[in-house]
């Protein structure tokens, strides 16, 4: 009988034992991307993208592609839990998010390949509150329960206002959520979302909306998580960002909120479009992931659940490219998809999807220090606008150009470079153009705000200039740093601009409503500083931005906006076919390649002076009198000693 009972007492023991090796022995797959941002094809030209075929293109990502890389690795997770998480920004940047509202495409698509749950970013409010209501209703219809929970958890809704009450049915309906619990394979998970400062302060179609403190929602979250809802693993979804450092640490709202709300365990992040190769560890523990941008990638974490918390295992940034084929299922979803689109945006313009339309000698981008696409992009808003200048901001131009294997540029290709906004007077996809004229004086008093914006801020301020270039001396004080401003182009030539008060005559400007808009600021932007009165042609102040609106159609009633991405491809379409292969062909000469804003650091005393006006004249009279007084007074100090 004493072994039985010594059995018996050692199986006691040891089944506790075994079963708290068990939990700990729990194992999770996280599956991530973020910023879509509606590019449902490949990262290319997209004539180019071949998703049936693998090994003959060089274009990356693709929707059909990641469909199929997602069935590869659940399969290689068999029973393992899995979740599949969006950062956000799912929509906003190609053709395809022009009929998000009638169709609710992106959303289908998460809702097919199987996404679990993502974050409201802050493309997804471009359309503004009913816009983005309008989606998920679309959305809604066509998948039923199997969208992906949706989750906003600082978001908050103006009961004085009507113009979000449709988006505040949904999340009363809860197909918007501020947390969301999900259990797999005996663990339960908890998500929730947050939309960062910096990304609201870019969202100016938010409104009635509001967003609360990122920082006291995450606390409010982690704590109903963990002790209400009695979760294993908080989860957040942030659409935040991260930035390195010059000495290559990480930092960022989404690695900052780490450190200050404990009891967050993982976040899938969004917003700053960074591919990380490996996770962020805040605080030693906490894996901050990004997956770039535009479904260039899948992220890939695998966490072990411990009695300290989950742990990171592996962690694998899975790239998306010609490697692998796309899935028919969903290739025949996007075909739908550009049918729609030619048939409802393109077509009552001119225009269809897979037209080609010009071909570039190189690929174009965005950086700073290469002119050619910016001065492409601002002589197309200046031609529009029939202006004598024009300006953007280089934030503004969302895509390169990118020349591929044989250079050829579809409208689709080419929409992406100006994508973004919605109308003043109508609800129609595109930033509408405006025209407004001022003095020579305010002309400079532009240049000078932008000048400011872009050195204070980052190369998204960048200006981008047509009609104009001008010379800046950073060495002269802020919002008095224009030395001259010639205005012509460089076929015809320059003449230098009369910047003194004497010159009464009005100039032209032409700009998207976005970019313009900041015009009627400049006041309040330059702490009354500067001085700006947008005017009509007739030298009549402008209230507001609607007033400065170009009229696309007088024919017709009410105004009829021309919008950004419209002016472009009538741009590029217009271009001189210099080899007669029936495309138009971006020159890559050294007009088009022309710098307009030359930077003249110099202490000499004209180039101080030029064109100064009282600011800089202050300083520079004002600097060598303190330094005189000092000299003075040190000197009747030193006769008294």
């Amino acid at each position: 009988m004493r072994l039985p009972a010594l059995s018996a007492l050692c199986l006691s023991l040891c089944l506790p034992l075994a079963a708290t090796l068990h939990a700990a022995d729990k194992t999770f797959t996280i599956l991530h991307t973020n910023d879509w941002q509606s590019r449902l094809l490949g990262f290319g030209p997209n004539n180019e993208f071949t998703p049936a075929t693998v090994n003959d293109d060089s274009t990356v990502g693709g929707v059909a592609r990641l469909a199929t890389l997602l069935d590869e690795r659940r399969a290689a997770m068999g029973d393992e839990p899995v979740l599949l998480l969006d950062g956000g920004d799912f929509t906003m940047g190609t053709l395809f998010h022009t009929v998000t509202r009638d169709l609710g495409g992106e959303l289908r698509l998460m809702a097919e390949l199987g996404y679990d749950a993502a974050v409201l970013g802050n493309h997804e409010f471009d359309f503004r509150p009913q816009g983005l209501a309008t989606m998920i209703s679309a959305a809604a219809k066509a998948q039923g329960d199997r969208l992906p929970q949706l989750l906003s958890s600082n978001m908050r809704f103006d009961p004085a206002s009507p113009d979000d009450d449709r988006l505040k049915a949904h999340y009363d309906a809860g197909l918007i959520k501020p947390y969301k619990v999900l259990e797999r394979g005996g663990i339960r998970f908890g998500l929730f979302g947050l939309l960062g400062e910096g990304a609201v302060q870019v969202s100016p179609m938010t409104k009635p909306l509001s967003f609360a403190k990122p920082v006291e929602v995450a606390r409010a979250m982690v704590q109903q998580l963990r002790e209400v809802e009695k979760v294993d693993v908080v989860i957040l979804l942030s659409h935040m960002g991260v930035k390195q450092e010059a000495n290559g640490s990480w930092r960022g709202e989404e690695v900052e909120l780490v450190e200050q709300v404990p009891g967050i365990d993982i976040v899938v992040g969004g917003h700053s479009h960074t591919a990380l190769p490996r996770p962020i560890l805040v605080n030693g523990k906490t894996p901050v992931m990004q997956a770039g941008s535009e479904i260039q990638h899948l992220g890939e974490l695998r966490m072990r659940l411990t009695d300290n918390g989950p742990q990171v295992q592996a962690y694998t940034l899975h790239p998306i490219n010609d490697k692998l084929a796309g899935k028919a299922a969903v290739t025949a979803d996007v075909e739908q998809f550009k049918q729609v689109v030619t048939e409802q945006m393109l077509a009552p313009k001119g225009y269809q999807f897979e037209q080609a339309l010009a071909q570039t000698p190189r690929t174009l981008t965005r950086a700073y220090d290469d002119q050619l696409l910016g001065n492409l992009v601002t002589d197309a808003i200046r031609h529009a606008t029939q202006s004598d200048i024009a300006f953007t901001g280089n934030g503004t131009i969302r895509d390169d150009v990118m020349q591929g294997a044989h250079g050829v540029q579809s409208v689709s290709d080419l929409f992406r470079i100006a994508p973004l906004g919605i109308g003043e007077t109508d609800d129609a996809p595109g930033y509408p153009l405006m025209k407004a004229y001022v003095s020579a004086q305010e002309i400079k008093s532009v240049l000078e705000v932008l000048l400011v914006a872009y050195q204070m801020r980052d190369d998204s301020y960048y200006p981008r200039l047509s009609g104009l270039k001008f010379t800046y001396n950073p060495y002269r004080v802020p919002f008095d740093r224009v030395e001259e401003v010639w205005l012509g182009n460089p076929q015809q030539g320059y003449q230098a601009l009369d910047l003194s008060a004497a010159n009464t005559q009005l100039y032209s400007i032409g700009a998207t409503t976005y970019v313009g808009s900041f015009t009627w600021l400049i006041p309040d932007i330059s702490k009354g500083l500067l001085s700006v009165v947008p005017k009509d042609a007739q030298g009549q102040p402008l209230a507001d931005v609607k007033a400065a609106l170009i009229d696309a159609d007088a024919k017709r009633a009410g105004v009829q906006e021309y919008k950004e991405w419209q002016a472009l491809l009538d741009h590029v379409r217009g271009l001189p076919d210099s080899n007669g292969d029936g495309l138009a062909d971006i020159a890559d000469d050294d007009a088009a390649n022309e710098l307009r804003m030359i930077r003249h650091a110099s202490f000499n005393p004209t180039s101080l002076l030029r064109n100064a006006g009282a600011l800089q004249w202050s300083v520079t009279l004002g600097v060598p009198l303190l330094v005189v007084l000092l000299l003075l007074w040190w000197w009747r100090r030193k006769r008294r000693v």
